[in-house]
């Protein structure tokens, strides 16, 4: 028998890679994703190359071997050949781990590879890409290269490519020699596709590139690099994943401690500053010491709760654990600056030309609203109220403002919401903004000013720290402030009349107390319901419209904004001839001004 193909140097290497398998499967137990397959790898390079060498033997032996075993070799051949450069793929793409096999090149390659697996197996019938002729000589068909050659050499270039475009762990004698086993083993298995198709040799050059792949890719140093490696990446992605929930935790701690600060300073607030009220208006000695009692109870209670939130806030300190203090030791440390606060309660005092001003205050707790415009209000300023940020920005609209103090954590749009819309919609750019707030924690005034807050007052405050804002930022002179007068009874009508706007009175009958109280008994004297409502029973719409621009012009004499709206709007509705709408908003006309009627006769 004489051969028809060059078998020596695939038969030489086979006894190598026995040997190679042997050891792999005795020795090489490393149990990564990678290693287990390079071991299968090397097992099919072993096993295909015995099997190509037996089909070469095969097809020289002519007419004496049956046309079935025949074809059984050369498809087994060809199906081992592709087989194992497929494998050589999934060796390369272990190093990226999981992700190739979700990816469009994996799916292009096993698509590629059932479509292979479907033309072997229709050769038989369809000889389109061998056959063997009658006297037993084999015939290449149509389809020949590409089902032999090139589906071997596509996944061997596929995977050699990847070896080479993800170098970044090799050393520089490691990245040599990979590019010149790529290149040797492209040169050699085109020369055989080419040119020399009766020298087998692919199997040589794919066991050549087998020991290069293992004494650069699969040595124990280097495979020890590459599990260190891989668990340096895990403990990144666990350091990132640890980051991220202290971040998480941080923001979780820092909302907490704000709502903490929030809810106890809230009522602490409101506890302080009607003590400094009636240490303001009382003359009784025993009321004045209860209260001042009152104001430094809570004063200790609110130092206490700011060094807990101080601890908590501050735990990682460099200078380790901080010992939270007792009540015992704060109630010493804090004993002289309460002594020192018994006598600095000053008196309401009122300024001349502040009726101009306006100021809007807005926090979502009444008692704190009231505090403010009992602080701001005797000193006569023209102050509006808001619940919330939207509430504020609906004011905003209609009225300038000179000043306005917002709080931070309020429902439906919190203070940092309002003040972006405020900036936004070009509403108070020259208005100052200050953050009334109880998040006291440090470095919040840093973020607040950063935010674009003009300045930040923490609760509880106090008049002093109020009056410090407003001549920081309001357009009044030291002089003024200097030549502020004692409360007035302007003032005392003010605190029992809190839903008219005395100041504006004032102005409007230059100074006069005497003739406003007139005005105001006049005003709680008459009542005109009866003659309004027989007007309209009547039909007698003139006279309607006479008693709605009578009560229109006592209210704002008065300075009862609410009740001039109102009139306004019923004065509207009798103007358009709507009076079915007018007959069912007199009654709230009338409630709310016989209830200001019965607050004036109580003066």
């Amino acid at each position: 028998m004489e051969l028809k193909y060059n078998i020596y140097l695939e038969a030489a290497v086979i006894p190598i890679d026995i040997i190679l398998c042997v050891f792999l499967k005795l020795k090489y137990t490393e149990k990564t994703r990678v290693n287990k397959e390079f071991r299968h790898l090397a097992y099919l390079i072993a096993v295909s190359t015995i099997i190509d060498v037996v089909d070469a033997i095969i097809i020289s032996m002519g007419p004496e071997m049956p046309l079935i075993i025949k074809y059984l070799a050369n498809i087994i051949d060809y199906v081992s050949a592709t087989i194992t450069s497929y494998q050589f793929v999934h060796y390369v793409m272990a190093f990226v781990g999981s992700r190739w096999k979700e990816s469009t090149g994996a799916y292009i390659n096993r698509i590629l590879l059932v479509i292979y697996l479907l033309i072997i197996v229709t050769n038989p019938i369809t000889g389109i890409i061998f056959a063997y002729s009658p006297m037993g000589h084999y015939i290449a068909g149509p389809l020949f290269m590409m089902i032999v050659y090139a589906y071997p050499f596509y996944y061997i270039l596929y995977g050699g490519v990847f070896i080479l475009s993800h170098n970044e762990s090799y050393s520089k004698q490691m990245k040599h020699a990979l590019v010149a086993t790529f290149f040797f083993v492209i040169f050699f298995y085109l020369l055989q596709m080419l040119y020399v198709n009766e020298l087998l040799v692919s199997f040589f050059v794919a066991s050549v590139s087998l020991l290069v792949l293992y004494l650069t890719l699969e040595t124990p140093d280097y495979t020890k690099l590459m599990k260190t490696l891989d668990e340096l990446s895990v403990s990144r992605k666990e350091l990132e994943a640890s980051s991220i929930r202290a971040a998480e935790m941080s923001r979780t701690k820092s909302r907490f401690l704000a709502q903490m600060s929030n809810e106890i300073r809230t009522p602490v607030n409101a506890i302080m500053g009607y003590s400094n009220l009636i240490l303001a208006d009382s003359k009784e000695d025993t009321s004045r010491e209860y209260a001042q009692r009152v104001k430094i109870s809570a004063k200790r209670l609110l130092t206490f709760f700011e060094n807990v939130l101080n601890y908590v806030s501050d735990e990682d300190d460099e200078n380790g654990p901080r010992r939270l203090p007792s009540m015992a030791e704060l109630v010493d440390q804090t004993e002289n600056t309460f002594d020192n606060e018994r006598d600095t309660t000053a008196e309401h005092k009122a300024i001349s030309g502040a009726a101009q001003i306006r100021v809007l205050v807005v926090d979502d707790a009444d008692l704190n609203i009231d505090l403010l415009v009992r602080i701001l209000r005797p000193i006569g300023f023209t102050v509006d109220t808001a619940n919330n940020g939207k509430q504020a920005i609906m004011q905003v609209r209609k009225f300038r403002y000179d000043l306005i103090f917002m709080d931070h954590l309020m429902p439906i749009m919190d203070g940092v919401e309002a003040l972006k819309h405020l900036r936004e919609e070009n509403l108070c750019d020259d208005t100052p903004i200050v953050m009334l707030t109880a998040n006291a924690v440090a470095g919040e005034e840093e973020k607040y000013r950063k935010m674009g807050f003009a300045a930040y007052v923490t609760k509880p405050f106090t008049e002093d720290s109020i009056r410090d804002i407003l001549k920081k930022f309001l357009p009044i002179t030291e002089q003024q402030w200097q030549g502020e007068v004692a409360i007035s009874e302007w003032e005392a009508l003010q605190e029992k009349l809190p839903t008219v706007r005395v100041a504006d009175a004032r102005e409007y009958l230059l100074h006069s107390i005497k003739a406003y109280k007139n005005i105001l008994k006049t005003f709680a004297e008459v009542d005109m319901s009866t003659e309004f409502l027989a007007a309209i029973r009547r039909g007698d719409y003139i006279k309607t419209m006479a008693i709605i621009t009578s009560e229109h012009d006592d209210a704002v004499l008065i300075g009862a904004e609410s009740l001039a709206n109102m009139s306004e709007r019923l004065e509207s509705l009798c103007r358009r001839g709507e009076y079915e709408l007018l007959r069912e908003r007199t009654g709230a006309y009338f409630a709310e001004r016989n209830m200001l009627s019965e607050q004036i006769k109580e003066l």
